[in-house]
């Protein structure tokens, strides 16, 4: 009977480190699969040549849109909602940028939330948004009519 109690107790310490040895090796797998799935989103972000282009296309967007358009602010708030967001931006070529439109009203920065307000504008809308320096990122995209 010792015999047999021993064997049955040497299966099941061998039967719990198969299952501890099973559960390792999902949790490995699993971290590995969220690492895969987090790696290429923040890579695919950091990207601030594209970054630019999306601002370059923006303004020029913005400046096409002011030059011609006096009677519907749809157009300038689709226009905001397709380019919502701007992310991990060189807040050097960004405001460089934005400086070459034709409608730049102003840029104004606040220190101590290191956020630049940006404002284009017509004698007809004004359009605008915040560029968060310390978060790399744009925020409160807006058109307003101005003389309506």
């Amino acid at each position: 009977m010792a015999q047999e109690f021993r064997t049955f107790t040497q299966r099941v310490t061998a039967a719990n480190a198969a299952v501890r040895n099973r559960i390792l090796s999902f949790a490995i797998w699993a971290a590995m699969g969220l690492l895969l799935c987090v790696v290429p989103a923040s890579i695919a972000r950091a990207d601030p040549a594209s970054c630019l282009e999306e601002v370059s296309s923006y303004v020029a967007e913005v400046d096409q849109l002011l030059a011609t358009e006096r009677k519907w602010i749809t157009p300038f708030d689709d226009l905001n909602k397709r380019y919502f967001e701007f992310r991990d931006c060189d807040t050097d070529a960004l405001l460089e940028v934005v400086w070459r439109s034709s409608f730049i009203q102003r840029i104004t920065y606040n220190p101590r939330a290191k956020k630049y307000h940006i404002l284009l504008s017509s004698k007809d809308v004004e359009v605008g948004f915040t560029y968060d320096a310390r978060e790399k990122r744009s925020s409160t995209l807006f058109a307003v009519w101005v003389n309506k």
